[in-house]
């Protein structure tokens, strides 16, 4: 399972989404303190329905992710797997670019994104096409072996 290079991919896939955890979103500027918005639930500021949903993609990027990974003996169903994650984390790219994560309030005087995050989820995207890419260069090989025979 380990050897293959497409399960190194997907174990990058899952890294970067738990660094999703630990790394901040957007930054929240209020008139005295500047406060990180990470891909968890939020304590001090009320969030948006966006930013539950962003939790939620995250967790189930991380799900299909673990579960394409050790998904290693049904190599279609790996494709098609790989084929998600790449929706999951386009659409979690999107919502981090568009959407705020917290209720504007007057307290609040501006929301910038950190444009960091949004490479993770590029890196993402691209892992998750190359374990694709090396999915189906097994499947061929698997195919050319069985016409030798």
């Amino acid at each position: 399972m380990i050897q293959r290079k497409q399960s190194l991919f997907l174990i990058q896939i899952i890294f970067l989404g738990l660094s999703l955890l630990f790394v901040p979103c957007q930054n929240i500027f209020t008139k005295t303190v500047v406060t990180n918005v990470y891909l968890a639930p939020l304590i001090d500021f009320q969030s948006t329905s966006a930013h539950l949903f962003a939790v939620i993609l995250n967790f189930l990027g991380l799900i299909v992710a673990t579960i394409t990974l050790f998904a290693f003996k049904k190599r279609e169903l790996q494709i098609k797997l790989c084929y998600s994650l790449i929706v999951i984390w386009l659409v979690l790219i999107a919502m981090m670019l568009l959407s705020p994560f917290v209720v504007i309030t007057e307290a609040i005087i501006e929301v910038k994104i950190n444009y960091f995050v949004v490479a993770i989820g590029a890196f993402s995207v691209l892992a998750a096409f190359l374990a694709a890419r090396f999915i189906k260069k097994d499947i061929e090989l698997l195919k050319s072996a069985d016409r030798i025979r």
